[in-house]
């Protein structure tokens, strides 16, 4: 038998013919995206905070635009001091916190805002309590150090670090929405993989090019009320 093309009005045919295979494919997998990202992913929470570099307070009065970029081009200088291992032990040990080092660089972002002297300190963890106190105790162990290795350094937390409401993944309604359209794709391959294994004749044009004849009755089916 020849191999049969899909013409455009064939392509809409094999979607209406197969629309319950297709709904149900692609309502199969929004379910198991669903109950994965509700009962089986585990939230993470993210804490931020926001602080100010800047001049002591003592020397305010001499602030000028030197200073201001002097400070901004120093966020990088303070970025790396608050991720240090020493510092983050250091704030983690004196408050008797159950968390390694290790964890908390890795979970903890600096960011500092571009043209500004203000530094984004974000923090996630399962356990949103914890993530604040960490946070919370980074940044106070930070400001003590950074007096020390700045002198004339001023650091103030303009932003503080409040418990987080919702987590910040999984995000169920994203998940949800691409496992639908994913199960819709998956289920038009499956349509199309069943018409094209079909030898079965459908339409009078499918008849006349396979048997190359022409067709001269049909008999209508009659649709079940």
């Amino acid at each position: 038998m020849e191999e049969i093309e899909f013409k455009i009005q064939d392509i809409f045919e094999i979607l209406k013919r197969q629309w319950k295979l297709i709904g149900a494919i692609a309502a199969g997998v929004s379910i198991i995206a669903a109950l994965v990202s509700f009962f089986v992913i585990t939230p993470i929470y993210q804490v931020d905070s926001k602080v100010f570099i800047g001049k002591e307070e003592n020397s305010i009065k001499d602030y000028d635009n030197n200073d201001v970029q002097m400070y901004q081009k120093l966020l990088k200088t303070y970025s790396e001091v608050i991720k240090t291992k020493d510092l983050i032990q250091s704030a983690i040990s004196k408050n008797n916190l159950d968390i390694t080092s290790e964890e908390v660089i890795k979970n903890l972002k600096i960011t500092p805002m571009t043209d500004t002297q203000i530094l984004e300190i974000s923090y996630e963890n399962k356990d949103k309590t914890l993530a604040k106190e960490v946070l919370v105790v980074v940044i106070d162990e930070f400001m003590r150090e950074s007096k020390e290795i700045i002198p004339n350094g001023n650091v103030q937390v303009i932003e503080s670090a409040e418990l987080p409401q919702n987590p910040i993944s999984p995000n169920k309604g994203t998940n949800i929405a691409i496992a639908f359209l994913v199960g819709i794709m998956i289920g038009v391959s499956i349509a199309f993989l069943r018409e094209y294994v079909d030898d079965t004749l459908k339409t009078k044009e499918q008849t006349e090019k396979v048997m190359e004849l022409p067709v001269i009755g049909m008999i209508p089916c009659e649709e079940k009320n």
